[in-house]
């Protein structure tokens, strides 16, 4: 049987396969001027919870600094067969104190995608904002993504959790839904003056080939991607078809599912 953390990896890189999250996620920082459109002589980014390295590997050509921190020993792994500076950290104190002794200049631009789910309520939630605003470099700024809401994941990750009695993570992503799409808990974690622009990120999953792939990556916000513990994937995906078959009940292959989000941006003044 596998590992919680080897079926989030299967169900990441399934996402991937059929997401353009990540595109346009650079193309919109590309175009709002945070990101350069061609290599920036001392551009320095900071990739928090670096996954597999999706994100990073399409900013890679446009930062003469790349650095990435990620705590899945599995997914570190493959970062490091990718990328020179790679962190095997959560991000917390200890994380903080590293990158800082190490780029006492900080960062142009660091980027926090789909990571504010595994953190512990909204309380760690802002300390975990405020430590990555504390590395930005003057007018540098902080990319944060999370699911908008009404996204089927967020949806059904919730749902899950709650039926599982997994209490403290579904009131992290109740608490999260409920104040981090809005610029002004932002504002008050950088301070009055700055900057912050939320723009959705519409990429729907395209073309997913068969029912079999989408509940298998439909179990990735189901799943600890840094549990241990035996998975019982039988048992979420029995979950995720019955979700499926609620909302989506004349969903024909290849099928196109939504899949929304924000992309929130807060420059450092």
């Amino acid at each position: 049987m596998l590992r919680d953390d080897a079926v989030f990896e299967q169900a990441l890189s399934l996402f991937h396969q059929y997401s353009l999250q990540n595109s346009e996620t650079v193309r919109q920082m590309q175009e709002k001027g945070i990101l350069p459109t061609s290599p920036g002589a001392g551009f320095a980014v900071f990739d928090i919870g670096a996954g597999q390295g999706y994100l990073p590997s399409l900013m890679r050509a446009y930062a003469e600094t790349l650095v990435l921190l990620e705590p899945n020993p599995r997914c570190v792994d493959v970062l490091r067969q990718q990328f020179r500076e790679v962190y095997p950290y959560p991000w917390g104190r200890e994380a903080l104190d590293l990158v800082r002794r190490d780029w006492p200049r900080g960062f142009d631009l660091i980027t926090m995608s789909h990571m504010l789910y595994h953190l512990n309520g909204i309380d760690d939630i802002r300390d975990k904002v405020r430590m990555a605003l504390s590395l930005l470099r003057p007018r540098g700024n902080l990319a944060i993504i999370i699911n908008q809401p009404a996204a089927p994941m967020a949806r059904v990750g919730i749902r899950f959790q709650e039926e599982e009695g997994r209490l403290d993570e579904a009131a992290t992503n109740r608490q999260l839904h409920a104040c981090c799409h809005a610029e002004s808990f932002y504002r008050d974690l950088a301070g009055g003056q700055a900057e912050v622009d939320i723009s959705p990120i519409d990429t729907p999953l395209r073309a997913v080939q068969s029912r079999s792939d989408l509940i298998t990556l439909f179990r990735m916000p189901l799943l600890n991607p840094l549990s241990e513990a035996p998975c019982d994937t039988a048992r979420l995906d029995t979950y995720i078809a019955a979700f499926l078959d609620a909302e989506y009940p004349a969903l024909s292959y290849p099928a196109t599912l939504p899949s929304r989000d924000d992309l929130i941006l807060i420059r450092n003044h």
